[in-house]
């Protein structure tokens, strides 16, 4: 396996026009949850000065919550659409992306994880919908543990998914604890005892990594 590290351009960057006007960079520092439509992650972002951190929902980011704020500097868990263009493309590939994925509102510079033939296929498709790719490295694959969910279990990352999907964190809530267990099909002190322990870990973690 392979770690290739690019930095594109194109047309991929319409459905982020109204982002860019607002942030002065995004970084995806931890990736929840992907798939050729959706995307959840936790995100450090910088605004443009005068920006509101809630001006940034769109088709892209529909919804956010803050965990951490400095400034113009703000890390939140973030959780969108993908656009056509790019779920078209996405959904040729068993794409294995790697952090942090970096936005500066004209490029996008990202790790993808794959074959030296699927990492040629990528390119090659790429080229032919008129993507700029620059390749910035080409590397063997040693993972490293700086995913800022890595020490969560998988049942705690399952019920945060779960609870923020169904509107949990939302203000004003739109599931309460009692509901999102009986839902899930667990206890209800057993549901708030994985969250807690999730959301302290997550914070640790992203704290540590900011550090």
């Amino acid at each position: 396996m392979r770690k290739m590290t690019a930095r594109v351009s194109g047309s991929i960057f319409q459905c982020c026009v109204p982002l860019a006007s607002m942030v002065d960079r995004l970084e995806v520092i931890s990736i929840f949850n992907f798939t050729s439509t959706t995307h959840t992650e936790v995100c450090n972002i910088t605004l443009k000065d005068g920006m509101s951190i809630q001006n940034l929902k769109s088709d892209f980011i529909t919804d956010l919550i803050i965990i951490g704020n400095e400034g113009r500097n703000y890390t939140c868990l973030t959780k969108g659409n993908i656009s056509d263009e790019i779920s078209k493309f996405i959904g040729q590939f068993d794409l294995k992306l790697e952090y942090p994925i970096i936005f500066d509102g004209t490029t996008c510079q990202f790790g993808v994880i794959g074959s030296p033939e699927e990492l040629n296929n990528i390119l090659k498709t790429a080229k032919e919908i008129g993507w700029g790719f620059e390749i910035l490295s080409l590397q063997k694959y040693n993972p490293l543990d700086l995913n800022a969910l890595s020490k969560l279990t998988k049942k705690q990352k399952e019920i945060l998914l779960q609870a923020y999907d169904n509107g949990y964190f939302d203000h004003p809530r739109k599931i309460n604890a009692e509901q999102l267990a009986r839902k899930i099909g667990i206890h209800k002190t057993t549901l708030l005892d994985h969250l807690h322990k999730a959301e302290k870990q997550l914070i640790r973690n992203i704290i540590g990594e900011k550090n």
